[in-house]
């Protein structure tokens, strides 16, 4: 049996739609969990790249995203949190300055999950950024990130979750 077209065809489907795949856990009760030590964030959006990076506050630290996006005239709203972090964790590191870490590949290389996250999504991948004020500690930042982590777990998050959250979810990926 010549098996060269099932090879072809395994090959195409790896390349063109395997390599997209990934497992997500969304828990509806930590989704539903109002445990913030903010009330509320504003949430806004670029498209990933250096063309919309006049929009990132360069004088506000701040929680950010990466998700899967793509807005369109046809299909529903849709997105997917791939990575929650902050800028300005123990520091006054404002939020285009934390973006701009993502724009460098020498920094992208050195964490392999994020350089495949960019490689593989980078045509519909957007930077959500909600600023907060001068009121919020970097202990309650990080304490924002870690609560956000938790409820969301999303793929490329490791490790700023509720500990118990953390080992749980470790027992599936």
């Amino acid at each position: 049996m010549n098996l060269d077209l099932t090879i072809d065809f395994a090959n195409r489907a790896t390349e063109e739609i395997g390599r997209f795949g990934r497992e997500f856990t969304l828990s509806p009760s930590l989704i539903m969990a109002n445990d913030y030590v903010v009330k509320k964030l504003t949430w806004s959006s670029i498209k990933y790249g250096e063309e919309e990076i006049h929009k990132v506050p360069d004088d506000k630290r701040g929680v950010y995203a990466f998700a899967i996006c793509q807005p369109s005239k046809v299909l529903p709203p849709h997105g997917y949190i791939l990575y929650i972090g902050i800028a300005g964790k123990d520091s006054n590191r404002p939020l285009r300055a934390r973006y701009r870490d993502y724009l460098n590949a020498k920094k992208i290389m050195k964490r392999t999950k994020i350089a495949f996250m960019i490689g593989n999504w980078h045509q519909v991948l957007r930077f959500f950024f909600a600023p907060v004020g001068d009121d919020v500690s970097s202990a309650d930042l990080q304490n924002l990130e870690r609560h956000l982590n938790t409820a969301l777990m999303p793929p490329y998050s490791d490790r700023d979750m509720e500990a118990d959250v953390r080992d749980k979810r470790r027992a599936f990926v």
